[in-house]
């Protein structure tokens, strides 16, 4: 599999319950962008996020043909989510990311994307955690301001 790179979206559903771990053991080769690392290290600075090791994530720096279609969303999208679209598009990586726009721009652009709930479905498909366990994370992520479009992961899993 090759590169996932997620957005704040993705990354802070996952720091606000303490479970940074899950993400990581769940999507081999995760990275983000400075964009996002500024966005997520500016909340925490807040008081918005705990205070969690984010250093285990690969950072990456845009080039300047990414930077180009950076400027291009960054009219539509935030900092975050256009510097993800710009790489993923460019590097042939997937996206993480629960911003419904987001999502539109990349998927037009045939970048594949999932989100907090792919994530949680790939950590038990995988066997990392429970379905149970899994229900109870996305229970204690909506109760933290997560929008799900689900309530259950047994809406998708049999």
């Amino acid at each position: 599999m090759g590169k996932v790179i997620a957005d704040a979206t993705v990354i802070s559903n996952y720091v606000l319950i303490k479970r940074l771990d899950l993400l990581q053991k769940a999507v081999a080769n995760l990275c983000t962008t400075r964009e996002v690392f500024e966005e997520l290290r500016f909340g925490v600075e807040r008081g918005i996020f705990p205070a969690s090791d984010l250093g285990q994530i690969e950072v990456l720096e845009m080039n300047s043909e990414e930077r180009k279609i950076f400027s291009k969303l960054a009219d539509t999208l935030g900092r975050g989510e256009s510097s993800c679209i710009a790489i993923a598009l460019t590097r042939g990586f997937k996206m993480l990311t629960d911003d419904l726009d987001a999502r539109k721009y990349a998927q037009r652009f045939g970048v594949p994307v999932s989100g907090t709930i792919g994530v949680l479905v790939l950590a038990v498909s995988g066997k990392i955690i429970s379905k149970e366990q899994g229900n109870r994370l996305l229970s204690e992520m909506i109760r933290m301001g997560f929008y799900s479009s689900i309530e259950s992961l047994d809406e998708i899993l049999s």
